[in-house]
């Protein structure tokens, strides 16, 4: 089950609406995509993985995909390269949270096969404590300040 609900890709001159971003999140990222966006074939946005998926039988099929959606992890961004698929965590000030989501984004999303290429776990902010810069270096995971 690849994720809840088909992944639907956004060029990346989109600067609409990004579903379940936060308007402070959402200020960031329209800064990375103004620098940074030409790098990529397209984006997509509140990809939702996992869940729980409930068997009752007074649940039709809308109800049930309601409900895996509601307590599924759900991606703020996915970049998409030639050759891999970025994951991206939008916070104004990175902290632990930041790293932690990306690396289980990226996991599961690894894990539910969502994307045909490899994957990689990226933070977009303004500004990341030092500490929690070095850990995202040690994990392998990308941070763009903008």
């Amino acid at each position: 089950m690849p994720s809840v609900y088909p992944v639907q890709v956004m060029p990346p001159t989109f600067v609409g609406h990004f579903p379940n971003m936060a308007k402070r999140d959402e200020a960031v990222w329209r800064k990375f995509l103004a620098q940074h966006g030409g790098r990529y074939l397209g984006f997509a946005y509140d990809v939702a993985m996992g869940g729980r998926v409930v068997e009752l039988p007074d649940y039709d099929d809308a109800s049930k995909l309601a409900w895996q959606y509601q307590t599924a992890l759900k991606i703020d961004a996915v970049g998409l390269g030639e050759r891999e698929a970025w994951i991206f965590e939008v916070k104004p000030e990175a902290h632990v949270s930041a790293i932690g989501a990306c690396v289980c984004y990226t996991l599961v999303a690894e894990r539910e096969r969502v994307f045909d290429r490899p994957l990689r776990a990226a933070v977009v902010c303004e500004y990341i404590q030092p500490d929690v810069a070095w850990c995202a270096l040690q994990l392998g995971v990308s941070v763009t300040v903008v």
